[in-house]
C-alpha cells in the first residue's frame, strides 16, 4: 500500500491490457481488409468464423472498460486528494494526449492518403471526397462516429471513430463525478450504464424498428447508439469506484477460485464466438471490468502482464491503433504484387503489418506524441497526499 498523489497512478499490468486490445483490433482488421481487397471471405462467415468478427469490437470494448476505469479512478483521487476537480486542467491533460495524433492521421486521411494510389481501398475510397466539407467538420470537432452515422466511410481513419466516443464521454464525466457524493456514485454509475445498455437495446432491437415503416430518424439513433457505447465506460467506472473505496465485495472476487471460474467462462465464450444480442459491448464489458479490478489491486492476480513487452506495446498502444490500417494496407499492396493469396500470404501480411504498425507507432511516440505528453505535467492534479489501495505504485 503507498500514499501519493493523482498524477502518479500507475496500475501493474494495464500495459499489457492496452497490448492485448490493440493487438485484437488489428487482427481483426488484417482479416477484414484481406476481405475487402477479394483474397479471402472469413471476415464475412461470421458464423464460420467468429473469433475474427469479434475480436476488433471486443478488442475496442476492452479499451473503453479501462478508459472508463482510469478516468474515473484518477478523478475520485483528484477530488479527495484537492477537494474537487480542476476541469480545465483534466481537460488540456487530455487533449495533450489526445488530439495531436488524432488530426495528424485526419489530416493525412483527408489531403494526402487519397491521392497515394499504394493506399486505395476497393469500395472505399471511390467515396473519400463524398460529403467532403460536412465530414471534414465533423472530424474536426472530434466527432467522427457521428460522420460515419451520416455518411460513407472515410478511408484509413473511419477507426477513428471510438476516439470520438471517448472524447464524448470526457465532456460529461468530470462534471458527473465532481457533482456527485461518495454514497451515491455507484448507485448513479450502475443506473447510467443499465439506462444506456437498455435504451440501446429497445431502439436496435424494439418492435418495428426494422421494418420498413421505421422512421429514417430512429434508424440513424440506433446506428449512432451501436457505437456510442459509453455504458461500457460506466462499467469500467464502477470498478474503479470499488477498488478505490476498497468495497467489500472485493474479497470475494479477488479469491482465486473466482478468477479461475470467471477466465474459463470468458475463454469459452471467446473460443465459440458467443454474441450477446444488442449487449455484446456491454455483457464482455463485465468480464473486461473484472480483469482490471484484479490487476490494479489484488497482489494474488492469477493473470500476470507485468513484463518489458507489454510494457513496450502497451506506451505506443494509441500509435498501434492510430496507424495500423495505413500499414495494413500498404502491406497488401507491396506483397499482392509478387505473392500469390496462400497462407505464407498471410503469414507475410501479419508479420510486415504487425513490424511497421510497430515502428510507426514507436517513431510517432518518441519523436511527435512525446513533446506534448511532457507538457502535461504542468496540469497534473495537486501533490497532497492520498492512501490508495493498491500494493502496485499508484
Amino acid at each position: 500500500m503507498s500514499a501519493t498523489n493523482p498524477s502518479a497512478v500507475y496500475f501493474r499490468g494495464f500495459n499489457g491490457v492496452r497490448f492485448l486490445a490493440a493487438s485484437s483490433v488489428v487482427f481483426h482488421h488484417i482479416e477484414q481488409f484481406k476481405t475487402i481487397f477479394g483474397y479471402t471471405d472469413t471476415f464475412t462467415k461470421t458464423d464460420e468464423h467468429p473469433v475474427v468478427y469479434q475480436a476488433g469490437r471486443l478488442g475496442v470494448a476492452l479499451f473503453f472498460v479501462l478508459s472508463g476505469f482510469l478516468i474515473t479512478y484518477l478523478l475520485l483521487a483528484e477530488k479527495q486528494s484537492s477537494g474537487r476537480i480542476h476541469i480545465k486542467n483534466f481537460y488540456i491533460r487530455r487533449v495533450l494526449r489526445i488530439w495531436p495524433l488524432y488530426f495528424w492521421v485526419i489530416g493525412l486521411s483527408f489531403f494526402v492518403f487519397p491521392h497515394i494510389p499504394a493506399l486505395h481501398i476497393p469500395g472505399i475510397s471511390e467515396y473519400a471526397y463524398d460529403h467532403f466539407w460536412p465530414k471534414l467538420a465533423l472530424f474536426g470537432i472530434v466527432m467522427p462516429n457521428i460522420a460515419l452515422t451520416l455518411y460513407h466511410e472515410m478511408p484509413l481513419c473511419s477507426h477513428t471513430w471510438s476516439i470520438g466516443v471517448e472524447e464524448q464521454f470526457y465532456l460529461i464525466w468530470p462534471w458527473l463525478i465532481g457533482s456527485l457524493r461518495p454514497r451515491r456514485t455507484l448507485l448513479v454509475l450502475a443506473s447510467i450504464a443499465l439506462v444506456l445498455a437498455g435504451g440501446f437495446f429497445w431502439l436496435r432491437y424494439g418492435p418495428g424498428l426494422t421494418a420498413p415503416q421505421a422512421g429514417t430518424t430512429m434508424l440513424l439513433i440506433s446506428d449512432f447508439l451501436a457505437h456510442f457505447r459509453i455504458g461500457t465506460m460506466a462499467i469500467g467506472g464502477i470498478g474503479a469506484y470499488l477498488v478505490f473505496k476498497k468495497h467489500p465485495i472485493l474479497n470475494f472476487l479477488y479469491q482465486k477460485p473466482v478468477q479461475w471460474l470467471v477466465y474459463a467462462v470468458l475463454a469459452t465464450m471467446l473460443a465459440m464466438g458467443v454474441r450477446i444480442p444488442g449487449l455484446n459491448y456491454e455483457g464482455y464489458a463485465l468480464f473486461f471490468v473484472f480483469l482490471l479490478m484484479n490487476l490494479a489491486a489484488n497482489p494474488n492476480s492469477v493473470i500476470n502482464l507485468e513484463n518489458r513487452l507489454c510494457n513496450f506495446m502497451g506506451k505506443i498502444s494509441y500509435g498501434l491503433y492510430m496507424y495500423h490500417p495505413i500499414a495494413i494496407v500498404l502491406c497488401l499492396y507491396v506483397i499482392r504484387q509478387f505473392m500469390p493469396y496462400s497462407f505464407g500470404f498471410s503469414v507475410l501480411l501479419y508479420v510486415t503489418s504487425y513490424a511497421l504498425t510497430t515502428l510507426v507507432a514507436w517513431l510517432s511516440y518518441e519523436y511527435f506524441e512525446k513533446q506534448f505528453l511532457k507538457l502535461k505535467d504542468r496540469f497534473a492534479p495537486g501533490d497532497k497526499p492520498v492512501v490508495k489501495p493498491q500494493t502496485a505504485r499508484v
